[in-house]
């Protein structure tokens, strides 16, 4: 560890608060590691060692163009950062923190200050950093403390990635290398470092400071400011505008569409029963579905060879017979047998009753759509409680909790994340999927669609009928899909994302804004002091 003893600052400085300079297997440094892992896992779900390793401990070191400091109170570590060397110019700050018990102090400002200035100290001109989507504290940290966001900031942090930041040393800043309170990379005493010069540093006017550290208000008024133009952007947003204009007015204008007969249909009783078929087949079939699905996800994961092979052996068959094959088997199951029985396997049959009389045509439709979802629904489950970190059941196990508890409030809660978004569209293709029954005659929406036009002809407009049915049926599914995964999301972000009323909200605002701010008479850019 090297650390270098400041002369005292005129600037009050909380008691007991130092920086020094450490290596990464300094002991104290371990608060700031374990804390940053347990940060990124719970916010990404993610093995936080492998991304805490990406980067070598010798690139935080002094040789290597690097470094690392730690806030102390009292001899303990409070707040803690590190740059690497980014390129020649470039420092890359990294592995900034601040312990929880010490958050809303203003410690991280103070860590990137001093980063700043020891970057400086090593000839660095520019400050490079990225921070993830799901850390907006972060982010607001960045954005106070005067860095340039290289991202659209009115985006959806989840669809950028890491969010990348960048800001250019001042010349003041540049100007702390030839001050005798400057951190010195070779010759450092082995003293702790008081935090008030910074504080003091940030408290300077304008006027007591050197001539080339002053800001020429003159020369930033003379500046014109002038808006980032997307040219590529504007001609593809145009291209998809023109496109869907041509498109809606064909809709209207091609006489074929029919829409008298559409509007006649679309809310006849006939088609309405028939939505109300459709719907009772989605939802029986994707809770029988996901049920079966369940038992055979955990049979999969199951020790026992005997039920891990059952398991997947049933997954294979049925995700590789279509569908529509599978409703026909059953549809035609009286022809296999003809009837059905319960008694000793292999011996004499105590009670028997027709296939027919005992499986109608809605049973087999059901029967058919169960069980083919059940195949992918086994695999949709499956693959949530995989992303579940194995360190939750071992901590479950070691407090003594039975498994089935584990199951129910431990894995599948976390797994829900995971689950949700594929098995959201699942039931959406269910959905539509139920309409291959047409093929046993029963009078769900594709049917009856099929039916009508078949009597008057009328094939496009009676067509539209079923497919604006499908499409208000799949949005509002949508709908609750989007507000549940947000409800499950609640215990991994903290400020989970608008929602897109908040959106359309929040764009509304920006507008009213916008207009007022033209309205307003222009003010010039800074101004001199008295």
């Amino acid at each position: 560890m090297t650390s270098v003893t400041r002369p005292p600052s005129s600037a009050p400085a909380p008691a007991g608060l130092t920086v020094i300079q450490v290596s990464v297997s300094d002991p104290r440094v371990r608060p700031l590691l374990r804390e940053l892992g347990h940060e990124y896992s719970t916010r990404y779900g993610k093995d936080a060692h492998a991304e805490l390793a990406r980067y070598p401990d010798e690139e935080f070191t002094t040789p290597r163009g690097g470094v690392l400091l730690l806030l102390l109170e009292d001899g303990e570590p409070v707040a803690g950062g590190a740059f690497r060397r980014y390129d020649g110019t470039t420092a890359e700050l990294k592995r900034i923190w601040t312990h929880s018990a010490h958050r809303r102090r203003g410690l991280a400002r103070r860590v990137v200050a001093e980063l700043e200035r020891e970057a400086a100290a090593r000839g660095y001109r520019r400050i490079y950093l990225t921070t993830g989507p799901r850390q907006p504290e972060a982010r607001g940290l960045y954005l106070a403390t005067g860095y340039t966001p290289l991202f659209d900031t009115e985006a959806d942090p989840e669809t950028i990635g890491p969010l990348p930041f960048e800001k250019h040393l001042t010349a003041a800043a540049a100007a702390d290398r030839g001050r005798p309170d400057a951190i010195e990379a070779d010759a450092i005493p082995p003293d702790a470092i008081p935090i008030d010069a910074i504080e003091a540093d940030r408290a300077r006017p304008d006027h007591a400071r050197p001539d080339h550290a002053r800001p020429d208000h003159d020369e930033l008024a003379s500046l014109k400011v002038v808006p980032t133009r997307h040219y590529a952007r504007w001609a593809a947003a145009l291209a998809v505008l023109v496109v869907s204009v041509q498109f809606l007015h064909g809709l209207v204008t091609n006489p074929v569409w029919q829409w008298r007969v559409f509007g006649e249909y679309v809310l006849s009783e006939t088609i309405v029963t028939a939505v109300g078929v459709t719907l009772q087949l989605t939802v029986y079939s994707m809770l029988l579905g996901f049920a079966l699905g369940t038992v055979l996800a955990f049979m999969r994961l199951s020790a026992s060879p005997v039920l891990r092979t059952v398991a997947w052996t049933y997954v294979w068959i049925f995700r590789s017979i279509p569908m529509i094959v599978q409703l026909v088997f059953w549809f035609n199951l009286g022809a296999l047998y003809r009837e059905l029985g319960i008694g000793i396997p292999f011996g004499p049959v105590f009670w028997s009753v027709s296939s027919n009389d005992l499986i109608g045509t809605i049973g087999a439709a059901l029967i058919g759509l169960s069980l083919h979802q059940a195949a992918y629904c086994a695999e949709i489950v499956r693959g949530g409680v995989l992303s579940v970190d194995q360190g939750q059941l071992e901590a479950a196990a070691a407090l003594g909790i039975p498994r089935l508890r584990q199951i129910r409030r431990i894995v599948l809660p976390q797994a829900m994340r995971a689950i949700l978004p594929t098995a959201g569209s699942e039931i959406i293709s269910l959905l539509k999927g139920t309409s291959v029954v047409y093929v046993m005659a029963i009078g769900e929406l594709f049917y009856q669609v099929k039916v009508i036009y078949g009597r008057n002809g009328m094939v496009i407009p009676l067509l539209m009928v079923a497919t604006a049915w499908y499409v208000f049926l799949t949005s509002v599914l949508s709908v609750a899909q989007y507000y549940v995964e947000r409800h499950y999301a609640r215990g991994a972000e903290r400020t989970p994302p608008p929602t897109p009323l908040e959106r359309a909200r929040r764009f509304l605002a920006g507008l009213r804004a916008a207009a007022a701010q033209r309205r307003r008479p222009a003010a010039p850019l800074g101004g001199g002091h008295g």
